[in-house]
């Protein structure tokens, strides 16, 4: 796996801790364990587990600030409990049937179950957050009420035209929510101070804006085999993405009307995400979100200057970076 130092660190060790706080016997437990890759469908042990951001942003400030990583690991998990919590549940709200290269929950066991699911691992992971401390389960809680609310947001833009503000609000909750709320744990964890939390949930916002600007653009242009979705897959869902927010906000006269009529209808064909791609290329729509992706990363890195890192810290967020900035899927 291509992955920069910062996500293989504490990889064995919140993979280790993903299968204890998954080990119950039940069928829905077996479910889990499959969608976050630790099973495959017969209940074999593989290795199917996805980056690990957000939980391993939380152990690095955590041993950046002199924490104790092994006390800390049940914060992480907690994180990534709810971060997979919450991906059973986008699954059925769009219909997606392949989830990091294999068939979802919900196309596997029905909606039902995979509600279930979902629920079962939010429970699983507020336990883990309990575990960690009360103001982490606080702190926690908070930013999955956000990411949430960013979710409704995105599927009430399907239906309506926006602009980049409203695109960056609802990304900032969505995903960005859980992103700041590793960073917040990490200090929570580490007994960092008030002023200190502040910075690195600033960093946390910048980098969430720019993971999910580089997912919106691997999303219309990205290679669909790394992917897992099949080129303008988002064009076709309707999703308000980045390129398609910078689209409607800068079209004009026959590109806006192009847009409009496209998105006015209930299903898109090949023939409308190929016209559409063909507006958002004219209008500068992929540009515009590289420099974003470019410019939010820069941000966090001029916060990251006050933020007491170690050498080999520097280096492997410099890393994590540049994976942010160019990775493919």
């Amino acid at each position: 796996m291509n992955l920069p130092r910062l996500l293989l660190r504490y990889r064995a060790l919140i993979i280790e801790g993903l299968t204890r706080a998954l080990h119950g016997e039940s069928s829905l437990h077996a479910i889990l364990r499959y969608h976050v890759g630790l099973e495959d469908r017969q209940g074999e042990a593989i290795e199917g587990v996805g980056k690990l951001l957000r939980p391993s942003l939380v152990l690095f400030v955590v041993e950046e600030l002199r924490g104790d990583v092994e006390k800390a690991l049940p914060g992480a998990l907690s994180i990534e409990l709810t971060h997979n919590f919450s991906l059973i549940h986008d699954d059925i709200e769009d219909c997606d049937l392949v989830r990091r290269g294999r068939p979802t929950v919900w196309s596997l066991y029905g909606v039902k179950q995979g509600i279930n699911a979902g629920d079962l691992m939010q429970t699983v992971a507020m336990s883990q957050a309990l575990i960690a401390g009360r103001a982490e389960a606080s702190a926690l809680s908070e930013a999955t009420a956000e990411m949430i609310e960013g979710q409704g947001l995105d599927l009430q833009f399907e239906e309506e035209e926006i602009g980049i503000a409203r695109y960056l609000e609802m990304v900032d909750k969505k995903t960005g929510a859980l992103i700041r709320c590793a960073f917040r744990l990490g200090a929570l964890l580490a007994g960092a101070s008030p002023i200190l939390e502040e910075t690195l949930m600033a960093i946390g916002q910048e980098l969430g804006r720019a993971f999910q600007i580089r997912d919106d653009l691997l999303g219309i242009w990205g290679d669909g085999v790394q992917t897992g979705k099949p080129q303008g897959s988002d064009i076709r869902q309707k999703k308000k993405t980045l390129p398609i927010a910078v689209a409607f906000a800068r079209a004009v006269g026959e590109e806006c009307a192009i847009l409009r009529q496209i998105y006015g209808k209930a299903e898109l064909t090949d023939t409308d995400v190929g016209r559409v791609i063909v507006v958002l290329e004219k209008l500068g729509a992929k540009d515009v979100g590289e420099k974003m992706v470019a410019d939010h990363l820069s941000h966090a890195d001029d916060k990251l200057r006050n933020v007491p890192l170690s050498v080999r810290g520097k280096e492997e967020v410099n890393e994590l970076i540049d994976y942010l900035a160019r990775r493919e899927r």
